[in-house]
């Protein structure tokens, strides 16, 4: 277990620099919409710092395979979730970005609710048992994410594609974990492979589209949040990983939960919500060359 938790860590710490530096590269780039201008990915592609991020979130979600084969879908999420206060710290001093006092609060209540978590793993979950359920779970938390961008009415819906995103990727992690505990190439692991790999590109493009809209002090703990309660709860309703059942662990992982709500909701509720896209300082579009020339203002102001 301390194998998989010291995985889980490492992991966590790739994920956060490469999400940073693709964070700090995004605003520099052509506005990719929703996620889905696959013209403005070519620019992103072809940056040397984005391309960088991305080789570290690999190399992070490898190493979180590999974690997942070894422990509890719960006890993974809860080490991974070290990486938001490591982003704010980033984000601060890296990006310049002020946090607002409600901002601040809800990053402190998310990382309490970490410690809580943390101290709550003495009494580890029950080992995986076999999985079921999994369809009308992920019919529900889809609908979630769907709900999320349906609400947000905001002209760049950067909460509801932060929501979105953390439920989706928070799903594709359920289907990674049935990944890794299956045995041998079998149409149930090749279809836990499909469903991996399209809900984490989903994911990850609504993921990248929230953080080129908004701060992200506000973007990742509210994403990174989401995706790490979803498994937590797919753990348990998926795959049996029982909650503790002796105190204090069987007070403090409810509360560690409720706090974590708690945070995302606070994020949800007042954080940055309207005003432009990005302000790119000092930034000019039409340095890109190739197919980028001359094109830059329509890919920001759309088709």
């Amino acid at each position: 277990m301390l194998y998989a938790s010291a995985l889980a860590v490492l992991a966590s710490t790739l994920l956060t620099v490469g999400l940073y530096f693709m964070k700090r590269e995004a605003e520099r780039l052509p506005s990719l919409g929703g996620g889905w201008r696959l013209a403005a990915w070519w620019a992103f592609i072809r940056n040397g710092w984005w391309l960088f991020g991305l080789l570290l979130q690999i190399a992070g979600y490898g190493l979180y395979f590999l974690s997942l084969r070894a422990a509890p879908l719960s006890i993974v999420h809860a080490a991974l979730n070290g990486g938001i206060a490591l982003f704010v710290v980033l984000a601060v001093f890296g990006l310049g970005e002020d946090p607002r006092p409600v901002e601040w609060l809800a990053v402190v209540v998310i990382t309490v609710s970490l410690i809580i978590l943390s101290i709550s793993l003495a009494s580890a979950p029950a080992v995986s048992e076999a999985e079921h359920g999994t369809l009308p779970f992920s019919l529900a938390v889809v609908a979630l994410a769907a709900l999320a961008l349906l609400l947000d009415q905001q002209p760049d819906r950067t909460i509801g594609l932060s929501t979105a995103s953390g439920l989706v990727l928070g799903l594709a992690a359920v289907y990674a974990k049935g990944l890794a505990n299956g045995i041998g190439l079998t149409a149930d692991a090749a279809l836990h492979l499909l469903l991996t790999i399209g809900a984490n590109l989903v994911g990850f493009a609504m993921m990248q589209a929230a953080l080129q809209r908004g701060r992200g002090v506000v973007v990742m703990p509210l994403f990174a949040t989401l995706s790490n309660l979803v498994p937590i709860i797919g753990g348990i309703l998926v795959f049996g990983e029982a909650l503790p059942s002796k105190e204090p662990a069987a007070v403090l992982r409810p509360l560690a939960f409720t706090l974590a709500i708690l945070g995302a909701a606070l994020l949800a509720g007042f954080g940055e919500r309207s005003g432009p896209a990005l302000s790119r300082p000092g930034v000019s579009l039409n340095a890109q060359t190739g197919p980028f020339d001359g094109a830059q203002d329509r890919l920001r102001d759309g088709p």
